[in-house]
């Protein structure tokens, strides 16, 4: 399986068993940065006529971090997905990672979100390349897609480069040395029931007015008690820190007589962060 694809599998699967040497990893990664140069060369003479440079992408691509393996998708349904976001939001979307997460104590989710978006468009890009390869309908706008997976992928690798402690991060991410938590089945079907279940006034939606209404409050507090610097992304990194979590617990409590247990705070939590980096920014 290539590291990527690892790396995002579970969390469990990478901490039982990822055993690799870190030369062996930082190789991988050595391989990949080398790889794009020559894509950029390849992917500048994409054309419908020249069939010859859909395989050396393609040859390109197997070389990288991910694999799709038998994995296949209809061009329409990929063609959709890629189009459902312009392509400019998606690249407001790559900095506002930084935004959110680039804070020392938020650097391994930091960087595990570029990977993560990283692994997307090269995923991208090779179910992309096989469909050129199998003949698609519409060869324009498969190749036009090309281009703007390999302009974000760009962009990911300018703010990794930025990261002087990229490579240690990222071996320990890789190794399982430090997991980043995600939600088990049971949160996720809690995840599911708060996101489309809850109607309009009902008890998240409570919820998330009163812990949004009190965001600058709190945010004025910490900043006064030298907990939180006072920056212009002072909001999106108190969102994304630990101290969140208490916030929402003591908001949260204050509306309620009954306690709420720890699962379903995870899960809000989880929730209110995903909502607001996206459409805070």
């Amino acid at each position: 399986m290539k590291l990527l694809n690892h790396l995002f599998s579970s969390s469990e699967s990478v901490a039982k068993n990822m055993v690799s040497e870190d030369d062996v990893i930082l190789k991988k990664w050595k391989d990949y940065i080398e790889t794009i140069p020559k894509k950029k060369a390849v992917i500048g003479k994409l054309s419908v006529s020249d069939k010859n440079s859909w395989s050396e992408l393609r040859k390109l691509l197997e070389l990288e971090l991910v694999d799709v393996g038998g994995e296949e998708r209809e061009e329409s349904e990929l063609i959709e997905d890629l189009e459902f976001m312009e392509h400019s939001q998606k690249v407001r979307r790559v900095h506002k990672l930084e935004q959110c997460f680039a804070y020392a104590e938020l650097r391994y989710k930091y960087v595990y979100n570029l990977l993560y978006h990283l692994h997307h468009y090269l995923i991208h890009q090779m179910h992309l390349v096989k469909k050129l390869l199998a003949g698609s309908k519409n060869p324009e706008k498969i190749i036009s897609h090309i281009r703007s997976q390999f302009e974000l992928e760009l962009e990911i690798v300018k703010k990794i480069e930025g990261i002087k402690t990229f490579h240690s991060l990222f071996l320990a991410l890789a190794k399982g040395e430090h997991v980043i938590r995600k939600l088990d089945s049971v949160e996720k079907r809690i995840l599911k029931k708060m996101d489309t279940d809850s109607p309009q006034g009902g008890m998240t939606d409570k919820w998330v007015m009163a812990v949004f209404n009190g965001i600058e409050d709190k945010i004025h507090e910490l900043v006064s008690n030298d907990i939180l610097d006072n920056h212009d992304g002072r909001d999106f990194e108190f969102v994304n820190r630990p101290e969140f979590v208490d916030y929402v617990k003591d908001t949260i409590k204050n509306l309620r007589v009954k306690a709420v247990s720890e699962r379903m705070i995870n899960v809000f939590v989880h929730m209110f962060r995903e909502k607001y980096n996206k459409e805070m920014g």
